[in-house]
């Protein structure tokens, strides 16, 4: 049967990237590919026009590139973007860019996260609009799938189980489902089952993941999310919310031992549990220590109007971004996240061979 004129014109673009894909392999050029909530959003969400999450307005993205919303819920860089950075892989993009092609994925990866997502399908759905971790999954079966067209399934299946996977989520499950009293699983599980019912959750998701070529994968623990300038609003005290810590704790402690026994388990597999919650911790309790002279409030707030949860064209900015821990009212600073990756990769023994952007730079073409 005699190939379309289509078939034709896509031959010389699979046999190009089939090449470089050999090529970039034996040099140890790598991709990554990022699934997560709005602390790993690069844009996903502002193609979800009916989402109530999304990074569209001023201030975010004040400090990075040319200073307009990216996507990004931060005035700068995510903690995913700098890891990627110090490890000197390319920064992937959202998955709903409409300039994503084989050539951005094959030389770049694709980011997934979305603004509200969670382990739980249900997680977030206050937003509307959201891609939830099984969500995300699919698309990346659907972009394996698109690969393999181009590549050709024995170059595409190499290609993805080269690359390195990062998987950063749960907040959202507790703040935005258990711990609030409209959804139904803040009556139906205590503190202890819901974690378990997460973790449960999570750890499928990962062994699909695998089964889908995954064989370098590093999950992110929580910080402490009850320190977040918004917990620590419905405070009377505007202290952190200890009882919402706890679960974080309980939490990392269930994932981590879960993460390091499919490491063990899955054929060639080496996934790791990355988190920085007893640094991020003393960053809250001690700021001076790390630069920085306010760990309690937002930077972006509109004066005494609180909390607008998300930053707002009428807000108005702290006079230095750098000394401010929270950038709104759930969401760290670009200087944070720059200590809290470098604190997450030093305990995950990870060399640093990147060099950061920094959080004015535009991302990679």
């Amino acid at each position: 049967m005699m190939a379309t004129a289509r078939d034709e014109r896509t031959k010389p673009l699979a046999a190009a990237l089939a090449v470089a894909l050999l090529l970039g392999l034996c040099r140890g050029d790598v991709v990554q590919f990022i699934f997560g909530d709005s602390l790993s959003d690069v844009g996903n969400n502002q193609y979800l026009t009916k989402s109530l999450a999304r990074a569209a307005t001023p201030w975010y993205g004040i400090d990075f590139g040319t200073g307009m919303p990216n996507g990004r819920f931060c005035n700068g860089r995510t903690v995913a973007d700098i890891v990627g950075d110090k490890m000197g892989l390319p920064r992937p993009p959202a998955f709903l860019d409409p300039s994503l092609d084989a050539d951005t994925i094959f030389r770049s990866g694709v980011n997934y996260a979305s603004g509200g997502g969670g382990i739980l399908n249900e997680t977030s759905s206050l937003f509307i609009q959201r891609f939830s971790l099984y969500k995300q999954i699919e698309l990346f079966q659907g972009t394996q799938a698109f690969m393999r067209q181009k590549l050709g399934k024995a170059a595409a299946d190499k290609f993805f189980g080269h690359a390195y996977y990062v998987v950063a989520m749960g907040a959202n499950d507790f703040i935005n489902n258990y711990l609030l009293p409209v959804y139904s699983d803040s009556w139906t599980y205590n503190g202890d089952t819901f974690v378990r019912h997460m973790v449960s959750t999570l750890e499928t998701q990962l062994r699909l993941l695998h089964a889908l070529g995954a064989r370098r994968l590093t999950f992110f623990g929580l910080g402490p999310m009850g320190c977040i300038p918004l917990q620590r609003y419905l405070t009377s005290s505007g202290g952190c919310q200890e009882s919402t810590n706890k679960l974080a704790r309980s939490f990392n402690d269930q994932a981590g031992a879960m993460v390091a026994r499919l490491s063990s388990a899955l054929p060639n597999a080496t996934f790791r549990f990355g988190e920085a919650y007893d640094y991020f911790q003393d960053i809250i309790d001690r700021p001076y220590m790390y630069g920085f002279n306010n760990s309690r409030a937002p930077c972006c707030t509109l004066g005494r109007i609180r909390p607008t949860l998300t930053c707002t064209p009428l807000s108005t900015l702290c006079k230095d971004r750098s000394k401010y821990v929270f950038w709104d009212e759930y969401h760290p600073t670009d200087k944070a996240n720059e200590l809290i990756a470098l604190e997450t990769l030093r305990k995950l023994n990870i060399t640093v061979t990147g060099v950061s952007n920094g959080p004015t730079a535009p991302p990679p073409s």
